[in-house]
């Protein structure tokens, strides 16, 4: 099915596990409704006001920031908000339950005692106000006072805001017991932070966040938190949005989601089992299902959403649970057991669903205490089997958690390795040339364009391609050099089938700002899973570096453009020069050999030079014979006329040329009287035109 139609989303950051978890939902409804996803990293403004991709989208989500939202709905494009709300009645919005699941948080820790309870957010969000306006509810339920010196307002939702928290929390003496967060980022932060400057999580210090990434799961003590449900977000967005353009009738108040409390040990629950085993109905088989039931209640105490709820089965919660029951009951009876495959593919389920190690390792030790009853005398013969199950399951559950941190190590060590190829890459091209998208395979993009701002054209703002590629993929990319407008960036003929036909890759834009100017334009083709959700902050260096490769070419080609303006300013000069040159010290070439030098203005120490170098020049280049020297225009004569006119007509006379001065006026020959210039050897003569009669009469005497 080819995908014609798209949807759009704007949002600050469409990297990362929180957005990519929430394009998840979105991806798969749009490609189930025959359109693909184009992904905005911006604000709705600034996407409005240079009309990016207005042809290519239908209708938009406005993620987070609902700013000038009512631009687009004017333009008659619906748009949908996401975990924001617009102020125009005309926008569906979806949330989640932020109230619900905030209350549940702040109540939790009420029902562990606490009464000092932190709230850290930052409160620009729509989401963390909602978050903090619960917390106090929960307060105001628990009968607790509202202290707003116990309320700490991030400066973002990233990691290092939480250790923003911890460090206002030492500056104000840790006058709490509990701390809420408004995020999982910021949680985690946090955690880091507590556990840095000693401060134990949950026995000093009881923390809990809210989203449940997964991140939360992996951190020392698992984190205590909020899940929202991603997908269902994102499916319902993009289904309000296909239903407003089909024209479907689409209900007016706000649409929110479940939340729900996942209790980890952060905030200082542990799961509850029997230390001891009484007798059992049933013997060992009653002692089987009873190891069966808290080996899924470990296994599931860190996923289970609702503790009031009946236990999950054995099932959904950890399938591989009956391989290892039947294992214990096999060493006990001495027969044959479940496939050492087997049991290793059970231990790395239950590793990879719950990656806490203490709760691992309270699973081997329940584990052991079963074995202990199952025997009931059985002899050594069985105690010894049993005893070197349990071994042997230990060794299997550490080779899985072994297993699961390698691959994440592995995969570290794989985005480092990304890392320095694309810096190469982008450093080694810094100035212009060769490719800048060469690493797009690296990090499993199937196509990528770049494009730089023009001039504005009668059509609005308009792209100049700089390069495509499309590393897997054959696609119409793009030639370098081809102009579209902005409305119209990117094309669809220019999308690769993972995008036109198969619905499981999204489109992201991407601008590339400086502080100045914006540059251009990055779109990149990428599946909704790709590594790179895991953490944007690699994307955004990445994205900083290609700027900055262009603000260098940029930087470059100005400076050529300013030497080329001023060589030509240079030889501007130059020639002006030479042209003041020739009007300060005109040459006319006459006819026989004689060349004419009218003087006008006055003569100062720079011009007199100027006459005599040009003189001399003119009187050698053309052979010259003689010289008239016109001084009608000069106004009055004084000591530096007089050298200037002496120094070059002597000059003259070495060249050979008979020189003949022209419009001595009365003023002028009294200076010169006055002044005793000597002017031997030069022919006067009152006006040009007697000159030029008398040099005629004397060449016709000797002709």
């Amino acid at each position: 099915m080819s995908l014609d139609r798209a949807i759009g989303i704007m949002c600050p950051d469409i990297w990362g596990t929180y957005f990519c978890e929430l394009l998840g939902g979105i991806q798969s409804a749009a490609a189930r409704s025959g359109y693909r996803v184009i992904a905005v990293k911006s604000s709705p403004r600034y996407v409005h006001e240079l009309k990016l991709a207005r042809d290519q989208i239908d209708g938009w989500i406005a993620l987070i920031d609902p700013t000038d939202i009512e631009r687009f709905l004017d333009d008659g494009r619906p748009v949908v908000t996401l975990s924001t709300r617009a102020r125009d009645a005309r926008c569906p919005h979806v949330l989640p339950d932020n109230h619900g699941g905030a209350v549940a948080a702040v109540r939790h820790l009420i029902q562990h005692g606490h009464r000092r309870i932190v709230f850290a957010g930052h409160m620009a969000h729509d989401d963390i106000r909602q978050r903090f306006q619960a917390y106090r509810d929960a307060l105001d339920e628990g009968g607790i006072p509202y202290d707003p010196a116990l309320v700490i307002e991030l400066p973002s939702n990233e990691r290092a805001s939480g250790r923003f928290a911890v460090q206002r929390l030492f500056e104000a003496g840790l006058p709490c017991t509990a701390l809420f967060v408004a995020t999982d980022q910021g949680a985690l932060g946090a955690l880091d932070a507590l556990v840095e400057a000693g401060v134990r999580v949950p026995e000093d210090m009881a923390l809990v966040g809210f989203d449940d990434i997964e991140a939360a799961r992996y951190a020392s003590p698992p984190l205590t938190t909020v899940r929202q449900q991603f997908d269902w977000l994102g499916s319902t967005a993009a289904q309000i949005l296909i239903d407003l353009l089909a024209g479907r009738d689409v209900p007016s108040a706000g649409h929110i989601g479940p939340t729900t409390l996942v209790v980890r040990r952060s905030c200082g629950c542990s799961p509850a089992l029997a230390q001891a085993e009484p007798a059992l109905p049933g013997g060992a088989a009653g002692e089987a299902d009873a190891l069966a039931r808290d080996l899924v209640a470990l296994a599931s105490f860190s996923t289970t959403l609702d503790r009031s709820a009946a236990p999950p089965s054995e099932e959904d919660a950890w399938p591989g649970v009956t391989e290892v029951v039947l294992g214990l009951q096999a060493a006990v009876q001495g027969r044959p057991g479940p496939a050492a495959a087997a049991l290793e593919r059970a231990w790395r389920e239950a590793v990879e669903q719950m990656p806490d190690i203490d709760l691992l390792l309270a699973m081997i030790d329940r584990l052991e205490r079963a074995g202990q009853t199952m025997l009931d005398g059985a002899g050594d013969a069985a105690a010894e089997r049993v005893a070197a199950y349990v071994r042997e399951a230990r060794r299997a559950m550490m080779r899985s958690r072994v297993a699961v941190e390698t691959a994440r190590a592995d995969y570290l060590n794989g985005l480092l390795d990304i890392n320095l190829v694309i810096r190469e890459t982008l450093l080694e091209h810094a100035g212009g040339g060769g490719s800048k998208l060469s690493w797009l395979s690296a990090v499993q993009m199937s196509w990528g364009c770049l494009a730089v701002w023009e001039a504005p054209a009668d059509a609005g703002p308009a792209l100049r391609i700089v390069e495509s590629s499309c590393p897997g993929d054959q696609a119409a990319s793009p030639a370098p050099g081809t102009r579209v407008t902005a409305a119209e960036f990117p094309r669809g003929d220019w999308l690769p089938a993972a995008v036109q036909y198969d619905g499981d890759h999204v489109i992201r834009l991407i601008p590339l700002r400086s502080e100045d100017q914006d540059r251009g334009v990055m779109a990149v083709c990428a599946p909704v899973s790709s590594p790179l959700g895991l953490d944007h902050r690699d994307m955004a260096v990445w994205v900083a570096m290609l700027t900055a490769a262009f603000e260098r070419a940029s930087l470059i080609e100005s400076l050529v453009e300013q030497e080329r303006q001023t060589r030509a300013a240079y030889e501007r000069e130059r020639a002006l020069a030479d042209a003041v040159r020739r009007l300060g010290c005109p040459v006319i070439p006459l006819d026989g050999g004689v060349l004419l030098v009218p003087l006008v203005g006055v003569i100062d120490l720079e011009r007199a030079r100027q006459v005599l170098e040009v003189v001399l020049t003119e009187i050698s280049r053309q052979e010259a014979d003689v010289l008239l020297m016109d001084i009608t225009g000069v106004p009055f004569a004084d000591m530096q006329v007089a050298e200037s006119l002496v120094k070059t007509a002597r000059a003259a006379v070495l060249l050979g040329a008979e020189v003949i001065v022209v419009g001595m006026r009365p003023q002028v020959a009294q200076g010169f009287t006055q002044l005793g210039v000597d002017l031997e050897g030069m022919t006067l003569h009152s006006t040009l035109g007697r000159a030029l009669s008398a040099l005629r009469q004397r060449r016709a005497k000797r002709g």
